[in-house]
């Protein structure tokens, strides 16, 4: 396991210009289904799009009048956010599916200040945004798979993270 941190603050799940409303929905009902931190950053689509509060207001009762989007948030500048955060003391995690990248598992979330960071879909974080991060993780995929949509990785590394942090509790 790849140690960084001891500091127990939480994580933050950051997505950069998230567009689509479905995605954008599915990723605050993680937020609110888990209790975690999620931040929108650079042209991400607003979380009070009405399709966005639409697809809430299918999966949970009464959304679309007593609208809660939990512990959310957006920063339209994602440079500035990471470099504030990182000021902060985060750690900064990129997600790719680059095979240069560390392999999920073999990072230790359990005790950590840090931020999982999430691109588009369709080019992911771009270079200059990778030169941000302190880690770029990737999930072990077999081929012919190459990549996953945001709504399917992002539930598995919030997952992941979260029994890191249950695990470590229950054995200390």
């Amino acid at each position: 396991m790849v140690k960084t941190s001891n500091s127990n603050e939480g994580t933050i799940f950051l997505f950069d210009s998230l567009k689509d409303p479905r995605d954008m929905a599915q990723i605050i009902h993680l937020g609110l289904a888990l209790g975690l931190k999620i931040e929108f950053t650079g042209s991400s689509i607003q979380t009070n799009h009405p399709k966005v509060v639409g697809i809430l207001n299918s999966w949970i009762k009464g959304f679309k009048e007593k609208p809660n989007f939990g512990n959310t948030s957006t920063h339209p500048d994602f440079f500035k956010r990471i470099n504030f955060l990182k000021k902060e003391g985060y750690l900064i995690i990129g997600t790719t599916p680059n095979n240069n990248a560390i392999d999920l598992f073999e990072i230790d979330f359990s005790n950590k200040k840090q931020v999982i960071v999430f691109g588009t879909e369709t080019t992911g974080l771009c270079k200059k945004k990778q030169e941000l991060m302190d880690l770029m993780i990737k999930l072990p995929m077999n081929p012919p798979t190459s990549f996953f949509t945001i709504s399917v990785i992002a539930p598995i590394i919030c997952f992941e993270t979260i029994r890191q942090k249950k695990h470590s509790k229950s054995t200390n």
